[in-house]
Order: C-alpha cells, then sequence, then structure tokens
C-alpha cells in the first residue's frame, strides 16, 4: 500500500484524525498500521472491564475515553476557532476522525465505518455507541481471542496473549495519532511515550496482576 496523502483534523488538542489515501483513492483507517490478529475481532471496553475494573473507572475519568466528545458542536470551541475549523460543525461523522477517536474504526467488531449514503444497520448503531472513544483495544489490539484465553488460563504466559491479538503498546501505536502534524501540537512538538504512560490522568492507573505473566 502506496500512501499518497496524509488528512488531518482536529481533536481536541489530544488526538489527530490521521487516515491515509492509497493510490486507488480508497481510505484506509491510520489504525491499520498498528499490528493486529487479522482474524481477532474488537470487543469494547465491557469486556475488559470484568477483569480489569479498576483501570476501567480510572481511563473513564481521562481524555481518551472522552475523545468523541470534541467533535460535536459546540465543543472544543477554542481548539477549533484557533486551528481554522467551524466549532459550530458536527465532525462526528467524518471518517477523518473517527480513524483516531473511536475503538477500532472500519473493522470487525469496531466502531462502524461511514460510508457516504449507506445507512447503518442495527446492529453497526448499536457497536457504535459502544464503540465511542479511545479504549483498551485501542492501544492493546482486539480481545475476542485473547479476553477468552486469559478467563480460561488467568496464569498465562505474554507470549500466549501478543499470539492471540493483544499488543504491548509502544510510541509507534500511539504516534499513529500522536504526531506534529495535528494543528493543535505544532512543528516542534515530540512525543514523549513515558511521560504519557505513567499519568494515570491520561491513560489509567496501573494496577497490579495477580499473576507474573
Amino acid at each position: 500500500m502506496k500512501p499518497l496523502l496524509f488528512s488531518l483534523l482536529l481533536t481536541g488538542g489530544l488526538l489527530i484524525a490521521l487516515s491515509v489515501w492509497t493510490d486507488s483513492g480508497s481510505m484506509v483507517a491510520a489504525n491499520e498500521s498498528c499490528d493486529r490478529l487479522a482474524d481477532a475481532q474488537y470487543t469494547g471496553v465491557k469486556s475488559c472491564k470484568k477483569c480489569h475494573f479498576k483501570q476501567y473507572l480510572s481511563w473513564k475519568k481521562t481524555a481518551m475515553a472522552k475523545s468523541m466528545d470534541s467533535l460535536m458542536p459546540d465543543k472544543a470551541v477554542d481548539a477549533k476557532k484557533k486551528n481554522g475549523l467551524d466549532p459550530k460543525k458536527d465532525y462526528s461523522s467524518d471518517p477523518e476522525c473517527l480513524a483516531c477517536h473511536t475503538t477500532g474504526y472500519g473493522k470487525a467488531g469496531g466502531y462502524p465505518a461511514v460510508v457516504k449514503d449507506k445507512k447503518w444497520s442495527k446492529t453497526q448503531e448499536k457497536l457504535a455507541k459502544s464503540r465511542k472513544g479511545v479504549q483498551c483495544e485501542s492501544c492493546h489490539g482486539p480481545g475476542s481471542k485473547a479476553n477468552v484465553f486469559k478467563k480460561q488460563k488467568e496464569d498465562y504466559k505474554r507470549a500466549d496473549v501478543l499470539a492471540l491479538g493483544l499488543v504491548d503498546p509502544d510510541a509507534s501505536n500511539c504516534k499513529i495519532c500522536h504526531n506534529k502534524k495535528s494543528p493543535t501540537i505544532g512543528k516542534d512538538y515530540k512525543f514523549d511515550f513515558d511521560s504519557l504512560t505513567k499519568d494515570a490522568k491520561k491513560i489509567h492507573k496501573h494496577v497490579p496482576m495477580k499473576f507474573k505473566h
């Protein structure tokens, strides 16, 4: 796949909506760049919170969890005006924004892709409601296979779940949406992975696991 153009939109100062346009002119969600198991599906944060409830409660308070808010009319007004965007406009159905403001955009079990002149099914509407925001699987990978395995084998090894679609997040994952191409960040922006991941107010608290995996 040969990227020709990167399209950017405001995300309220934390994320950018980044899309890749291919030779054929079709758009691919930016999060496809992350290494994900092809046949694993996104299950949503409710599936994750069953075993990681403390992390879930912490995450709910973060900007990641609320990242769809800045796409709505009259939200993030100052940032939008500063960067020449219409604060009255609803950006919540713009694919270029949704790639970084939702979980699993356009993927199996993820936030449904927005296609011009095509309505969502009831199932897709339900998925859209439950996959808003940057949820666990945006960073840790789709959980349909790994979550089942972990419940069956609590003393699992890290290599086992990585082979089933989970991801050890690193800076390359984050930089798909956190990068200086964003109009709200500036040319001198440097992404600090360690600072971000150590700040519970930005992602979630790190609660010790019961077993050493």
